[in-house]
């Protein structure tokens, strides 16, 4: 059984990110220009709708939904459409300058179908957690009401809090073993079905991939509450512990305020704001696919990786 070098991936992700920056915004910058225009032709009504929704005002929807359905389902199918241009990237299989992609072939769909199946299942498995609490907490109140112990009732909680958390890291691993290695198993067209080949190629690399996943998504979730809370929450006073109904309501106005004022700047400094959004983004989404391609070669391939992938 082959094992995730958990190191050498990481490395080899930072790598083809930063090294591979202008070829992987390459395959970006097309599909996120057509997922931008529309909001940048629409931006007077973006902001309208915003602040309709910061007063909690949704009847705006029945007017919009005929624009932003179409809009939201392509965006969609543009992100699974770069990951697949990222996967040929890191794989091997796309090499030499990439000055633009746009490829609406079968990986890209195959890649959406089975997103599509581990939502369903992970929608599933949420409710059967739920049902099963639910279940559990029922006969656990029933058990401690018939043998009248306290002792038993405070034992009954604690194990079914600890079946609720058991279930829970179920479903973790289920959802990190039928993902992690998708995109490359999709991006190099492999027959069979995805899913389960992600699955069997996932064995006894939980741990690794997890660790991998942590690491790549750790120093992104910090920038963003550096950004949350250095923009949106700036200034803001929070309210008491036990706020009452018009202190809590005077913090919502004040942070939908907030919200707006950061749109619109990050509107009105446009010049700014996107090619560090683009930048971001691009970075992201090289070190995330990246390192599921360089584990995918690890697992499948008995050479050294590359340093950079397609150099």
């Amino acid at each position: 059984m082959k094992k995730i070098p958990v190191g050498t991936t990481i490395a080899h992700a930072y790598r083809f990110a930063f090294g591979d920056f202008f070829r992987i915004l390459g395959v970006m910058w097309l599909p996120m220009a057509i997922m931008w225009l529309p909001s940048l032709l629409m931006r007077a009504r973006i902001m309208a709708l915003s602040a309709q929704f910061a007063a909690h005002d949704f009847s705006a929807m029945r007017e919009m939904w005929g624009v932003l359905l179409p809009l939201y389902l392509a965006v969609f199918v543009f992100l699974f459409m770069q990951m697949i241009g990222i996967a040929r990237l890191a794989l091997g299989l796309q090499r030499g300058t990439v000055w633009f992609y746009f490829s609406l072939g079968k990986p890209v769909w195959r890649l959406i179908g089975s997103y599509l199946l581990v939502i369903v299942a992970t929608i599933i498995g949420w409710l059967a957690v739920i049902l099963g609490s639910v279940l559990i907490g029922f006969l656990a109140g029933l058990i401690a009401k018939s043998v009248n112990n306290s002792a038993f009732g405070v034992i009954t909680a604690i194990l079914a809090g600890l079946g609720m958390i058991f279930l829970w890291c179920g479903v973790l691993y289920c959802f990190v073993r039928l993902t992690f290695l998708l995109v490359p198993v999709v991006a190099a067209e492999e027959e069979g079905f995805a899913l389960a080949h992600s699955w069997t190629l996932g064995l006894g690399n939980f741990w690794r991939m997890f660790a991998i996943l942590l690491v790549i998504l750790v120093p992104f979730i910090l920038l963003e509450c550096i950004f949350v809370f250095g923009f949106m929450f700036k200034g803001l006073p929070f309210p008491p512990p036990h706020a009452s109904a018009d202190q809590a309501a005077a913090f919502q106005m004040a942070l939908n305020a907030n919200a707006l004022t950061m749109m619109n700047n990050m509107y009105h400094y446009w010049y700014i704001s996107f090619p560090l959004t683009i930048a971001v983004m691009v970075v992201f989404y090289g070190m995330a696919v990246g390192a599921q391609c360089f584990a995918y070669r690890a697992l499948t391939q008995s050479e050294a990786l590359d340093p950079i992938a397609g150099n």
